[in-house]
């Protein structure tokens, strides 16, 4: 489900990401209509984060479990206002947890 939804912000036809992860259109079109939801309680100990090419001429921004690859987030862009706004959702002893941030 999260590699779909990174490749739907990715603006990649639903064919394309269907052939692409060897599923059905009506897969992908199933799970493009599902709202992932945030937990916004937990955050690993070791949180990798990085950039992608979102639009063409775009970066987005991606956040994940350093150890379990697990994707925590996935922002529209990667300004510093955007990136802090999403953390400070998180409760403070969340944000505490994190020992190592990778980028």
């Amino acid at each position: 489900r999260q590699k779909i939804a990174q490749l739907l912000l990715n603006r990649e036809a639903l064919t394309h990401i269907a052939s692409k992860l060897a599923i059905s259109t009506s897969t992908v079109r199933k799970l493009k209509q599902y709202h992932f939801q945030e937990d916004y309680a937990n955050l690993p100990e070791v949180l990798s984060w990085d950039e992608f090419s979102y639009q063409k001429g775009k970066l987005a921004f991606i956040a994940q479990d350093f150890n379990t690859k697990k994707i925590i987030t996935i922002l529209d862009n990667r300004r510093q206002t955007t990136i802090r706004n999403h953390f400070f959702k998180y409760s403070k002893e969340a944000r505490n947890r994190v020992k190592v941030v990778t980028v």
